[in-house]
């Protein structure tokens, strides 16, 4: 099983760190990963961070697009709300989704831990 993740370092020119999920840096992206790990195909793609610039509608569009060109097999999503997670799994379905979660952080209980159990 192969994980990885896309979107802090901007394939389009934006600089690293920067938040950048369009649709152009997923492609980028997904490509420069695929290259450096040697592999025609990842498992699961995480999106980094939820970029605050890209309706997340488009970005798992994007993904969507590549799971049916067998770059990706599933999609998922760091530290996005249930808000998010909801809108996501509109377009196609998220097979995982990874947030702080600890004895000091049980925000997610809440939230995400509920949407994601329904």
């Amino acid at each position: 099983m192969l994980a990885t993740k896309f979107g802090l370092v901007s394939h389009t020119g934006g600089g690293p760190g920067n938040v950048d999920s369009s649709p152009a840096n997923v492609r980028a992206a997904v490509e420069g990963s695929l290259r450096r790990l040697g592999t025609d195909h990842i498992d699961l793609y995480y999106q980094h961070r939820v970029d605050p610039h890209t309706p997340i509608e488009e970005t798992v569009g994007a993904l969507s697009e590549l799971v049916a060109e067998g770059k990706i097999r599933h999609i998922g999503l760091s530290e996005a709300g249930p808000g998010t997670i909801r809108r996501a799994h509109a377009v196609h379905p998220v097979t995982a989704v990874q947030s702080e979660y600890s004895l000091f952080t049980r925000d997610p209980e809440a939230g995400c831990c509920r949407c994601c159990a329904s």
